[in-house]
């Protein structure tokens, strides 16, 4: 971002986070207003807090354990979000929020008819008749899947003439391979007992832990909602796991490779450290594990909300039309996301992403495809280093039918394992088309 934007922006947050503050309830909600400012007054600085770092500023005279401290956090920050989202419910213009699942504060940019539209459309709850024992079978059935699965990863397809992207990235590792796939979190909900219970994904409700501050907060219908530990991956995200079992086949770098495959909510530090590891979902099934790394390297800042990204350079925006048509129109645009980059302990990271499923799925052909290595840029020293590129991807709703590369350029990846940095905020991409957004 330039400054000119940079300072630009900063007057929008400040001008909508006054409105918010204003709108927030009175009397017994001092601490929330102490909250709004120190977790306002910490984006400003690009230096966004961490749960103990919370607990110690504004909840220290609470003299709770640290299990019911962090539930405490969890709570206020909870309730700050939703008293936010009624200040702004009616609101068509520029507004604050707190995205889940962190401690910042955030601008939305104001539209009437694109509010009307995230509001309905954005964030879905997704209701699932299935009862338990249903979901433990189709639990079952995926565990099988992939056991059947194991087998084609050892057997050897047809050589090729030159590698591709993913084959040089991982041309002359040794390490155990984890393919780790974008996943989300659904539970139970029991709210009608003579029906089966719905298996529900709520996009405010990304974790078990959130699961647990839900309960809270409603503890009238807390009996209601029941966490099954039920994760799902996309029909996009296993079309492009096949895709990937094809180059890992083909290329000599894998054979003889152990090869693990989990789900991003499964990543573990342990996982991080001993494996060389691909990611391949949409970003807003990554694991803050490896977002979190990957957002203090990019030039692009990462909205898993919206599943957009903002170039920092430009202020430019790329989004996929699959989040935000409507009136029946048919997608015609989402983008493909690839990147490399080191790992913590010598290891190597690749990521294979899209804003939208077709994304997705054009991101793994790409990575398999010989004739983008040099496009991406993908040259020794950069894949040592570190590099991203991005591609506009022609849809058909969530079919891929072609891609254009939009940038290559080199990640600054140089310091991210070894202090957490200042990762930019994540600006969301509502509201109106700005005079830098991908043209149609």
């Amino acid at each position: 971002m330039t400054p000119s934007a940079d300072a630009a922006w900063r007057d929008d947050l400040l001008t909508a986070a006054a409105a918010g503050r204003a709108g927030l309830p009175a009397g017994r909600s001092e601490r929330l207003h102490r909250l709004f400012d120190y977790l306002l007054s910490r984006t400003l600085d690009d230096d966004p807090p961490s749960e103990q770092q919370i607990a110690a500023d504004i909840f220290a005279e609470d003299s709770l354990p640290g299990r019911e401290q962090g539930a405490n956090v969890r709570v206020h920050v909870h309730r700050l979000r939703k008293a936010l989202d009624a200040v702004f419910t009616d609101s068509a213009g520029a507004r604050v929020y707190i995205p889940a699942g962190e401690y910042r504060i955030l601008l939305r940019e104001g539209d009437a008819k694109l509010t009307d539209m995230l509001s309905a459309h954005a964030f879905p709850r997704r209701w699932l008749p299935l009862s338990r024992p249903h979901a433990m079978i189709a639990g079952l059935v995926v565990l099988v899947l992939l056991l059947l699965a194991i087998p084609w990863w050892t057997r050897e397809g047809p050589p090729r003439d030159a590698p591709s992207l993913i084959g040089q990235v991982f041309d002359q590792a040794n390490r155990p391979l984890a393919i780790v796939i974008g996943d989300y979190y659904m539970f139970g909900d029991l709210a009608e007992p003579a029906k089966a219970p719905q298996l529900v994904w709520d996009q405010a409700v990304p974790t078990r832990e959130d699961l647990t501050i839900l309960q809270m907060l409603d503890p009238a219908h807390a009996s209601n909602l029941v966490d099954y530990d039920q994760q799902f991956a996309t029909g996009a995200t296993i079309e492009a796991l096949s895709m990937l079992r094809v180059s890992l086949a083909r290329s000599p770098s894998f054979r003889g490779r152990s090869v693990r495959i989990l789900a991003s909510s499964q990543l573990t530090p342990d996982i991080l450290k001993c494996c060389d590891i691909i990611y391949l979902g949409q970003f807003s099934g990554m694991a803050a594990m490896l977002r979190d790394p990957l957002a203090q390297a990019s030039g692009f800042r990462i909205d898993p909300g919206f599943g957009g990204l903002v170039d920092r350079a430009t202020s430019r925006a790329f989004r996929s039309d699959g989040m935000n048509l409507i009136d029946d129109r048919i997608p015609r645009r989402d983008y493909a996301y690839l990147s490399t980059f080191p790992g913590p302990a010598g290891n190597r990271l690749m990521v294979i992403a899209g804003l939208g499923e077709a994304g997705l799925k054009e991101a793994a052909q790409l990575a398999s495809d010989r004739a983008q290595l040099p496009v991406a840029g993908g040259d020794a020293d950069r894949i040592a280093k570190g590099f991203e590129a991005l591609y506009r991807v022609r849809t058909i709703q969530n079919v891929n039918v072609g891609a254009t590369p939009v940038l290559s350029r080199r990640l600054r990846a140089a310091a991210i394992w070894d202090d957490s940095g200042k990762v930019p905020p994540y600006r969301p991409l509502g509201g109106g088309a700005s005079p830098h957004s991908d043209p149609d």
